[in-house]
C-alpha cells in the first residue's frame, strides 16, 4: 500500500499593497509607483517604496542583476559527431 502524500504550502506576508499603492488615490490609481524590470529591461511588476521589497523578493537575484557566461558552472561538453 502506498504512502499518502503530504504537501507542504509556504505562506507569504500578504502584499503591503494589494489594496494599492502609496499615494495612490481614485485620479491616480497608481500613485507613487513605477514598474520594474528585469537585468534586461523587461517590465516585471509595478511597485512602490512600500512593496518593492515584498514583489522583487519572488525573483531570483540574477533576474534582477544581469549575468553572463562567467557565472554558469555548467561545463560545455563537445559535440561527438
Amino acid at each position: 500500500m502506498s504512502q499518502p502524500t503530504t504537501t507542504t504550502t509556504t505562506t507569504r506576508d500578504p502584499d503591503p499593497c494589494a489594496e494599492g499603492h502609496r499615494g495612490a488615490t481614485e485620479a491616480d490609481p497608481h500613485g507613487d509607483s513605477w514598474w520594474e524590470s528585469d537585468a534586461q529591461g523587461i517590465p516585471l511588476c509595478r511597485v512602490c517604496d512600500r512593496c518593492e521589497r515584498y514583489r522583487l523578493g519572488g525573483y531570483r537575484p540574477e533576474i534582477l542583476t544581469g549575468y553572463n557566461q562567467s557565472d554558469l558552472d555548467e561545463p560545455i561538453e563537445a559535440d561527438d559527431w
